[in-house]
């Protein structure tokens, strides 16, 4: 039997005896039509169908969420849900369906789906994120509780909550809140004890004078000046106890907090400018200097740990399909190496290259699956050969015949580097492109 098209022309003619599978869009020509037509084999029976319409309904509903149509997405997913009630199982669509909601202003909506995806998995971060976004635009002062409750959740689950808030308006008013700043730091610390989580960077207490600075005269003290310095320093050699306790406890992310605040203190302290003063700043920052291993151990770990959660957040997006979100990641870890390659200590460098290698080996498989994800492979036919194994099994793709092992061509009609056929069967095609290998399914017949 022969299958003359367009496709099968550019190949060179005849399929070789066997059965179609599966017909799809393809364009059959008229020698096809003036003989019997060849019996054609649906993939898998009812619950071959109803798997495949699943996978469409899937396919179709990512495709137009990547794309930004959230009302197609929207309707999608309700045909989706309709069809297979078990897709109420899959977080990630369900936080997918949430963001189209939130995207078409339906917010109403998706509040109360991002809320019955936390009460299964409470530590969802960007359900967490999203639902804060929600409520934070509200002008009730309860949802306001509720939203800055819920980022705190989140940096509890490891999102880098500070930095991600600083460049999102809907927070704004947030960062000028120093009891919510802490409460952010405390619960990051909490994620760190638990899983290497994210911190702040690292803050030195020291302010070096600067070259050609002058003294300035300084007026007598008032009784009321004398009772602030004395308190002044009563709360410095309090911070110093306090630092000490916590380097031995090992408390990182209440250290970081402790030296900034030592910093401030020592600065008002120091704007006197007494000779007294003078004397004692003196010897408090000596006592810094003898702390200085700990500040760099802090400082290493601060590094280390903003590392790790860059690279957890990189393999969460890879896992999500989000790459140019991977990539983003991987720039930012980029730019923290270069921070600490610019340390004087080796340890600094070491840690470096180690947490660079590893941010590239996810920015390449990132950049290999975005790839791969971008490639537009329509499998609209499959002919089973018959068992003699005298003809192999071929498929139709994009309009063009391919068996196992040829390379994939593009639209110029140029191999695609480094992408080839592994494998046919009945109602898939197994590609490998680089290393990675993925599969394509026989279209669904309109």
């Amino acid at each position: 039997m022969k299958i003359a098209s367009r496709s099968s022309r550019r190949r060179g003619g005849a399929l070789g005896a066997g059965v179609l599978v599966g017909l799809g869009a393809l364009a059959v020509g008229s020698t096809a039509r003036s003989q019997e037509r060849p019996k054609v084999d649906q993939p898998g029976g009812r619950e071959g169908d109803a798997n495949q319409t699943e996978v469409v309904l899937r396919t179709q509903f990512i495709e137009a969420y990547k794309a930004g149509k959230w009302r197609e997405a929207m309707d999608t997913f309700g045909k989706l849900r309709t069809a297979h009630p078990a897709t109420l199982g899959d977080k990630r669509l369900i936080f997918m369906q949430s963001k189209a909601l939130y995207e078409a202003k339906e917010t109403a909506q998706a509040a109360t789906q991002l809320e019955q995806l936390l009460s299964q998995q409470d530590n969802h971060i960007e359900a967490l994120y999203l639902l804060a976004r929600i409520r934070v635009q509200s002008k009730e002062a309860a949802d306001k509780d509720k939203a800055r409750d819920l980022l705190i959740a989140s940096a509890r689950a490891g999102q880098f909550v500070l930095r991600d808030i600083s460049t999102d308006k809907a927070f704004e008013a947030f960062l000028k809140e120093p009891g919510f700043i802490l409460r952010v730091m405390n619960a990051s610390n909490e994620y760190a004890v638990q899983q290497a989580g994210q911190h702040n960077f690292f803050i030195s207490p020291l302010v070096p004078a600067k070259e050609g600075d002058t003294e300035i005269e300084v007026a007598p003290t008032t009784s009321a000046d004398d009772e602030r310095m004395k308190a002044l320093e009563e709360k410095i050699e309090t911070l110093f106890k306090q630092i000490v306790k916590l380097a031995e406890e090992r408390q990182v992310e209440e250290l970081i907090t402790k030296f900034t605040e030592l910093r401030q203190v020592m600065n008002e302290f120091g704007a006197s400018g007494t000779a007294e003063v003078r004397k004692k700043l003196e010897k408090w920052n000596q006592r810094l200097s003898d702390l200085g291993e700990v500040q760099l151990s802090i400082k290493l770990q601060v590094y280390i740990s903003e590392g790790n959660q860059h690279l957890r957040a990189m393999a969460d997006a890879i896992r999500d399909d989000q790459y140019d979100a991977a990539l983003e990641r991987f720039n930012q870890i980029s730019d923290l190496c270069e921070q600490m390659k610019a340390e004087e200590r080796e340890v600094f460098h070491r840690n470096a290259e180690a947490l660079y290698l590893r941010g590239k080996a996810l920015a390449d498989r990132a950049r290999r699956l975005k790839r791969i994800s971008e490639f537009k492979l329509d499998v609209t036919g499959v002919v089973v050969a018959p068992p003699d194994g005298k003809e192999p099994d071929s498929a139709i793709i994009n309009d063009r015949i391919y068996r196992e092992g040829d390379a994939v061509m593009d639209e110029l009609e140029e191999e695609i580097a480094g992408l080839r056929i592994v494998e046919i069967v009945r109602s898939t095609v197994r590609f490998r492109y680089e290393d990675t290998e993925f599969v394509r399914e026989l279209k669904a017949q309109q």
